[in-house]
């Protein structure tokens, strides 16, 4: 008897656990939810000051403008683009 070329602890589809579709719908709102949030107060800072936290260095400057999916910060001539799923904090 040939064994199948992979491991034991592969399964069909058919014997995985299914998770509840309202689980992961949920999970899914509440994203879209906190990007709306976070972007509705990013318009209301726009011209002033703030300080923007990636994992690379830390962003002071103004805030020039506010995209879905990234914000646009200047200091001293410098623009910095800087994407949503990139910022830890803003103070």
């Amino acid at each position: 008897m040939k064994y199948p070329p992979y491991p034991y602890y592969i399964y069909p589809v058919s014997n995985q656990i299914e998770f509840e579709p309202e689980r992961r719908e949920s999970s899914s709102r509440n994203t879209v939810t906190f990007t709306k949030q976070l972007l509705n107060h990013l318009q209301q800072r726009r011209g002033r000051e703030i300080s923007v936290a990636t994992p690379v260095e830390i962003i002071k400057g103004t805030l020039e403008e506010v995209f879905p999916d990234h914000i646009l910060v200047s200091n001293e001539g410098e623009h910095y683009q800087i994407r949503l799923e990139g910022i830890i904090y803003i103070n």
